[in-house]
């Protein structure tokens, strides 16, 4: 059991996927919160949310996911499914991938695989994805990015060198202005989300 579960604010389990996804629906996720680049876009923001949702998966995410176990590891992170909510809100939640303790400081853990790709860094959509994770977990002092740069061989998916890893602090510059764009859009969200009738309750 991810040492999550310690904070009590745990709101479901990806482990047991359906009650996960009706909780996840209500709730303004690192996934949601990562594509909030404008202020001006809220009512854009809101109709991707209310969207039937089709996206299963594709190729690329069923190799993330077998790879995810062996990131974490690397990074020396336990793994976490449990959606966590923020202190203050339960409509604003993350499932981080794994944490990872220095000491007496507790870190967060976001894997991913990037496919045929050479990277330096998160793109701005996974820098918004961590400070919400940083956000919404304020005990987390610092935020694991890791990624594993893969390339097919032989029908198969390989690493083209070790996991990479970078660290990110709260007061990084980065992670400081993503927050501060984040956080008010995401308020602006759900109270558009509170004025459609039909949700009422529901959201």
């Amino acid at each position: 059991m991810s040492e999550l579960a310690d904070l009590g604010r745990t709101l479901a389990d990806s482990a047991d996927r359906e009650s996960w996804l009706a909780v996840h629906g209500r709730v303004i996720g690192s996934s949601t919160a990562g594509k909030f680049a404008k202020p001006g876009s809220v009512e854009t923001y809101v109709r991707q949310i209310l969207e039937p949702r089709t996206f299963r998966g594709n190729a690329a995410t069923e190799s993330g996911n077998r790879w995810e176990p062996m990131l974490l590891a690397w990074a020396g992170a336990d793994p976490n499914s449990l959606l966590i909510h923020h202190p203050d809100n339960e409509r604003f939640g993350a499932t981080v991938d794994g944490t990872r303790r220095v000491g007496a400081r507790l870190g967060i853990t976001e894997t991913k695989t990037k496919h045929n790709r050479i990277v330096t860094g998160p793109t701005p959509y996974e820098i918004r994805q961590l400070a919400w994770q940083l956000y919404c977990i304020p005990e987390a002092e610092f935020a694991d990015w890791v990624w594993g740069e893969l390339v097919e061989q032989g029908g198969e998916w390989v690493l083209r060198r070790d996991p990479q890893a970078l660290v990110f602090y709260r007061d990084h510059p980065q992670i400081v202005a993503a927050t501060s764009l984040i956080v008010p859009i995401a308020h602006d969200v759900v109270a558009a989300l509170d004025a459609v009738p039909a949700l009422e309750g529901a959201f």
